[in-house]
């Protein structure tokens, strides 16, 4: 069972961060407990549509759903010893994001990358008590993303040097 839904007439359903909060008695206690429900989002937005300029938002400003759910982005766990998924790849534009608490960005093949941008590799220079001068790092050459496999590899750089 899949957690997005399309529906006959071109809605889509996503899950809503906040749940349903319902209070029910518990017959074996005689407590009433608080049992929590997902709700769901229906938009005609189709997924090749969607963007952050249009996620939905409530009126105090913060997102009704979460990005990931908005952009059909599935994360991967990664094997270079983080927890987290913080990079994953789109259904509906193809693209590899990378993110933390900080940050979130798209990769796709014929981007250019340019600048002293969080995809880039950087090189740190070693002080003279040997740790690292975090103020001037050496970012490699401007380039294009090439493939599929190298906007993977640059959202990955980039959820690591905005973690």
């Amino acid at each position: 069972m899949t957690k997005f839904k399309e529906f006959a007439d071109n809605t889509y359903s996503i899950p809503m961060r906040n749940k349903l909060k319902n209070k029910k008695m518990n017959p074996k206690t005689n407590r009433e407990k608080t049992f929590k429900t997902i709700q769901h989002l229906i938009t005609k937005i189709k997924p090749t549509d969607r963007t952050f300029k249009n996620l939905p938002k409530y009126a105090d400003g913060k997102s009704k759903v979460t990005f990931q759910n908005w952009l059909l982005i599935k994360g991967e766990k990664r094997q270079s010893g983080h927890d987290n998924d913080s990079i994953g790849k789109s259904e509906a534009d193809g693209k590899w994001y990378g993110w933390s608490h900080r940050a979130v960005y798209g990769f796709k093949a014929g981007d250019k990358i340019t600048g002293d941008s969080g995809g880039k590799k950087v090189e740190y220079t070693k002080l003279s008590n040997g740790e690292n001068d975090w103020d001037n790092g050496k970012y490699e050459a401007d380039f294009t993303i090439k493939d599929d496999a190298h906007a993977k590899e640059v959202a990955t750089t980039f959820a690591d040097s905005v973690s």
